[in-house]
């Protein structure tokens, strides 16, 4: 959330600004029924955007603690909250996925991770853990199917990968399981904290280090749409809005269900001027999100 959005609901609802302290001071199980307080009291479109987004991230802030602590319950009770306020972060319903996966609940794992790979269908980790899952739910051949198509896209050295094929073929299933989770696990932990890092310094204001930590990651993974759309907000809010365009083009390439990106765009379009493009991204997302309010609003706002 851009700093000079987060300020753009104060002074209309009391309970928004007072979560809103909460959420500047890490307070998240604090501030959460306070933004739902706000949704509930206050009908101002500004606050009801803030609030919703901020219960969003809130959510997965707690997840991810969860996560880090192997507390899988909460952290997928967590995960699929911030999903229900912010359904077009592939990464929130990738933990879900996870979180599931690692309490045996296969279809529940099944069910997120689809999400996920719908939101990003180029979305590797999110394949090679639906791979993993469906391994681990006894449909191994099935399994390593998918984990084998993946596991270049997602950066795994060949020689584990063969490893693990081999221990497979020995029928040492639960080794071989092992094997292939901590391939996912060391591919994931790396961009994962260079991501946090980069949420973290776009919140404080920090842009210039968000903007590094998201091109670190991009530069390994190139495919990654979320982190495209996160580099586009940056670059937005330095003033550079044609690199913003870029990056929000690359990500809606690689993802075109991508609506935050749509959104992204079209408000990137409207600020140099380029209207039209701006009112056929806010088209494109009403076409895959018919209920999203900012782009009917903003449609109404540019043909009046």
């Amino acid at each position: 959330m851009a700093s000079q959005q987060r300020f753009m609901g104060l002074g209309k609802s009391p309970a928004y600004d007072s979560a809103l302290a909460y959420f500047e001071e890490e307070r998240y199980s604090d501030a959460i029924p306070l933004f739902e307080m706000a949704l509930q009291e206050c009908n101002e479109p500004t606050v009801q955007k803030l609030a919703r987004a901020y219960l969003a991230e809130s959510y997965a802030k707690l997840g991810y603690k969860r996560i880090n602590q192997g507390d899988w319950a909460r952290a997928y009770a967590y995960f699929t909250a911030a999903t229900d306020y912010a359904p077009q972060y592939a990464d929130w319903w990738f933990q879900a996925g996870y979180a599931a996966y690692k309490q045996g609940h296969f279809e529940d794992a099944q069910r997120a991770l689809q999400q996920a790979t719908q939101v990003n269908p180029s979305f590797a980790r999110a394949w090679f853990l639906t791979g993993l899952n469906q391994y681990a739910s006894g449909a191994r051949e099935h399994g390593l199917n998918t984990l084998q198509q993946w596991a270049v896209q997602l950066g795994v050295l060949p020689e584990a990968f063969t490893e693990a094929v081999n221990l497979h073929n020995e029928s040492r299933f639960a080794q071989a399981q092992q094997a292939f989770e901590q391939m996912l696990q060391s591919v994931q932990d790396n961009y994962a904290e260079y991501i946090q890092w980069g949420d973290e310094a776009y919140q404080r204001g920090d842009l210039q280090t968000a903007e590094s930590c998201f091109r670190h990651v991009l530069n390994a993974r190139p495919n990654y749409a979320d982190v495209r759309n996160r580099l586009g907000v940056v670059l937005t809010a330095q003033g550079r809005d044609e690199e913003a365009i870029d990056q929000f083009i690359t990500a809606i390439r690689i993802n075109p269900r991508y609506v935050e990106a749509h959104i992204n765009l079209a408000i990137a379009y409207y600020e140099l001027g380029y209207t039209e493009q701006a009112k056929a991204h806010y088209r494109q997302v009403l076409e895959n999100d018919p209920d999203n309010r900012i782009a009917r609003e903003a449609l109404q706002r540019l043909a009046a």
